[in-house]
């Protein structure tokens, strides 16, 4: 999979701006239109554009409260984990799910309304989840840095 530095330079645009027109991001990197145009079809094609989403203000919706949950499994086998992220897919609660090294097996990242809401996924959806042996909960209190988007810097490029 070829990328170069101009594919570098519209994904890095695409990826703070997905609804610029293509005539501006032509303009923005040095390029005619039809060409800027083939070059993010093929960009898409190739799954390195894998979407194009809308970023919603969780504190307008009600949703500001964040919290990491790390989880100890009582196996470590390809099942166990198999069977947690299939449960953990289907709990809308549930922004992400990894993987990890280290004292825990898995960190979940929760999104809730407030501390009750929390308290009652505790109590009854998160006894669903398969396997779990321990757990600890953090409370995000302040996010200094959020991005979206990838760092281009060291890309596969040619």
């Amino acid at each position: 999979m070829k990328i170069d530095k101009t594919d570098l330079a519209i994904l890095n645009i695409l990826q703070k701006e997905g609804r610029v027109p293509i005539a501006e991001l032509a303009s923005r990197i040095h390029l005619t239109t039809s060409p800027c145009s083939d070059r993010v079809k093929r960009l898409e094609k190739l799954g390195i554009i894998e979407s194009y989403q809308a970023c919603l203000s969780v504190e307008k919706l009600g949703l500001p409260l964040v919290i990491f949950i790390h989880v100890s499994l009582n196996q470590t086998s390809k099942s166990i984990f198999k069977q947690f992220a299939e449960v953990t897919n289907n709990m809308s609660e549930i922004e992400e799910c990894y993987s990890v090294t280290g004292d825990f097996d898995v960190t979940l990242k929760i999104r809730m309304k407030d501390i009750l809401q929390f308290q009652e996924f505790m109590a009854t959806k998160f006894l669903e989840l398969p396997g779990i042996v321990r757990s600890r909960s953090e409370v995000l209190i302040k996010q200094f840095k959020k991005t979206s988007g990838v760092s281009l810097e060291g890309a596969d490029c040619s």
